[in-house]
């Protein structure tokens, strides 16, 4: 019995000095890994936030620039509004990810609200639509972007 009991705790310090080491890096890894995960959300979310004002920012501006010369009409209006409005949708444009459809879809409207403020009076229709399209779409993917940061995904 007591050759039993010998036997038996050598072989729990044995595997006590095998297993000990190997939970740890277990452990150790698991933490780095979800630590690093955490400092890596909260550098993204920042950036993330700033990339959400910028195309809000830049989305409000092609709405109001487009929907005054729409309004005004589309004599007099000068080379720079003009080149200003093609700024605006190429900077929009660049923003977006070419991979995902709610962003395709954005590009896709914003360039028929661009075409159609060119072609002038006769598009009319295709303006307001367009125009219309412009908001939803840059609405919703703004409200996907910001549940993206608040969720940290």
């Amino acid at each position: 019995m007591d050759q039993t009991t010998s036997i038996l705790s050598l072989t729990v310090a044995l595997l006590a000095v095998i297993a000990g080491p190997f939970v740890s890096w277990v452990i150790t890894r698991r933490t780095l890994a979800s630590s690093e995960r955490v400092a890596v959300r909260q550098v993204i979310a920042p950036m993330r936030q700033a990339w959400i004002n910028d195309l809000r920012a830049r989305l409000a501006e092609l709405s109001a620039t487009t929907q005054h010369y729409f309004v005004a009409g589309y004599e007099d209006r000068t080379d720079k509004e003009y080149r200003r409005v093609a700024q605006l949708e190429q900077e929009i444009v660049l923003m977006l990810n070419p991979l995902e459809a709610e962003h395709q879809a954005l590009q896709q409207t914003i360039r028929e609200l661009v075409s159609s403020l060119e072609r002038g009076k006769g598009a009319d229709d295709s303006f307001i639509a367009a125009h219309g399209r412009t908001t939803e779409l840059g609405r919703t993917i703004l409200k996907t972007e910001w549940n993206r940061v608040k969720t940290g995904t």
